[in-house]
């Protein structure tokens, strides 16, 4: 081959070698790198929801062991606290015009819920199914708390909320000259909640007469809810501290509740003694909630659905500090307390009656667990006579549900729950799926996580 020859197929060999990627190698490593990018948002999504999980039910966990050291100090649960108005009407003892602190006053959802008494209680029969009507199985389900837990185990609330801590607003100043309730702070920390768990609402409520026999009482109370001879337990019967204010959007702080000797005479031994708690330490501010009450339900197109108002401290709300707490899972949904029932107002005197037909948390439909193996349940036999149906007629509880005191409930990564029923498709509605419901789903309670105790 001649030179000419040689230069020819040099130079065809350089003009058929490429000097960079084609269009189809670039989109193919584009392609790869969004597959990697996809798996390792996947991979992160997947370790934050069993992180989440996972602190979720050390928080239940925590909280259990919580309410075992309160019982160990007072002698029972904590009560269930919470918007009397929320109560089925005229069911289990309920009236049917209860009274409640409107959510304009401070106190909201912190009202005692007295303990259900089944109506039909004292028939002939000895069976729980035979003496309870399915309007009273659903009317037992409103009887939980979000606000409990906070009021007893972390007791954010001032003198006039749980007898210990400075009537005003964080922060707060101790005066040069303090009277004995200005040298209180923190405010973390409750007084003993005396016999009926209320500090007296329930069975020594203030009344109107206590305050106007009390001098300078009644500039304080203006406005306020007080005791009524329908409704025991108000927020603001409770026998403590003036109040500092009534109002939520009040701006005014009277300093009268932290003066022992101004208030009313039988106020005065629950503002003095032994402080007990903080029971429950929470390191991380994000589980704090403020409780605004429910409102419409954005996935709901209907707006039938209510969803409960939840902000917290980081939200920047000015009125955040006179919200009721609540303590919230980690999908920062509001963690439930059940408890089982009792008598005369006395939350150390359970309701275990011997002959079965007294509820129990195995009553509680979102409490049940939706999977499981047969073993695990209530026999069929036992259960026609002594677990309440859901509104699918559904009677499957456990025994480890049936026997609890108290039961704590997260309602998981999808922060819905179904309370009527363990499963949560409407098998009665038609269509099948009632799009009036934003809880239907046959899988709304498969994720809950229920801790119980002890």
């Amino acid at each position: 081959m001649n030179k000419s020859s040689d230069t020819f197929f040099y130079k065809h060999a350089q003009t058929r070698r490429p000097n960079a990627f084609t269009l189809v190698e670039l989109l193919v490593v584009i392609g790869v790198i969004a597959m990697l990018v996809g798996l390792l948002i996947v991979g992160i999504n997947a370790a934050q929801k069993r992180a989440q999980k996972m602190n979720t039910q050390f928080l239940l966990s925590s909280i259990s062991q919580a309410l075992s050291r309160f019982k160990s100090d007072h002698g029972y649960y904590p009560p269930v606290l919470g918007d009397p108005t929320e109560l089925t009407a005229s069911q289990l003892g309920w009236p049917a015009t209860a009274s409640a602190t409107p959510k304009t006053q401070i106190g909201f959802a912190r009202d005692l819920l007295a303990s259900p008494i089944n109506p039909t209680a004292g028939a002939s029969s000895t069976t729980k199914v035979s003496q309870w009507t399915t309007n009273e199985a659903t009317a037992l389900q409103n009887w939980y708390s979000v606000t409990s837990l906070a009021e007893y185990l972390i007791g954010a609330g001032d003198r006039s909320a749980d007898g210990y801590g400075i009537c005003g607003e964080l922060p707060d100043l101790v005066p040069t000259d303090p009277l004995a309730g200005q040298r209180e702070l923190p405010r973390a920390g409750i007084r003993s909640p005396g016999m009926d768990g209320v500090w007296g609402a329930a069975l020594q409520p203030i009344m109107s007469t206590d305050v106007a026999a009390t001098s300078g009482a009644a500039a304080n109370y203006t406005g306020a809810t007080l005791g009524s001879t329908t409704r025991k337990g108000l927020f603001f019967t409770r026998n403590l501290a003036l109040p500092s204010r009534v109002l939520i959007s009040s701006t005014t702080v009277s300093g009268a509740g932290n003066n022992t000797s101004a208030c009313i005479l039988r106020s005065r031994p629950n503002l003095e003694g032994k402080i007990f708690g903080p029971y429950l330490e929470l390191k991380d501010p994000s589980v704090i909630g403020g409780y605004r009450g429910k409102i419409a339900d954005p996935r709901d197109p209907t707006g039938v659905g209510r969803i409960q108002s939840i902000v917290r401290v980081t939200d920047g709300d000015p009125d955040f500090d006179k919200y009721p707490k609540v303590i919230l899972d980690y999908w920062g949904q509001p963690i439930r307390y059940y408890r089982r029932g009792y008598v005369n107002l006395t939350p150390n005197t359970p309701d275990q009656a011997t002959d079965g037909t007294k509820f129990d948390l195995g009553d509680f439909f979102a409490l049940r667990p939706t999977q499981g193996i047969e073993s695990e349940f209530v026999p069929a036999a036992q259960a026609a006579t002594d677990v309440l149906a859901d509104l699918n007629g559904d009677r499957s509880s456990t025994p480890r549900l049936r026997s609890a005191e108290f039961a704590l409930l997260s309602s998981g990564p999808d922060k819905k729950l179904e309370r009527q029923r363990r499963i949560g498709i409407d098998i009665t509605a038609s269509p099948k799926f009632d799009y009036q419901n934003p809880n239907n789903d046959v899988d709304v309670n498969a994720d809950n996580i229920v801790e119980t105790g002890p």
